[in-house]
């Protein structure tokens, strides 16, 4: 089934094609308690733009 680790159906959807992708190192969403089990790192919006700012700074 899916959604065996997830109680909402997109979200097991979503985690799964990203699974089913390689090249998926992080999953941005609002919603991290809904991704606990998740093997793949979880980020919210603010931290992804957090960390493209501070590479930006590196360039």
């Amino acid at each position: 089934m899916v959604n065996e680790k997830f109680k909402d159906f997109e979200d097991a959807i979503q985690y799964h094609t990203a699974l089913s992708n390689s090249k998926v190192e992080v999953i941005v969403t609002r919603n991290g308690k809904d991704y606990k089990k998740s093997s793949i790192s979880i980020m919210t919006p603010l931290e992804v733009l957090s960390v493209i700012e501070i590479a930006g700074s590196y360039c």
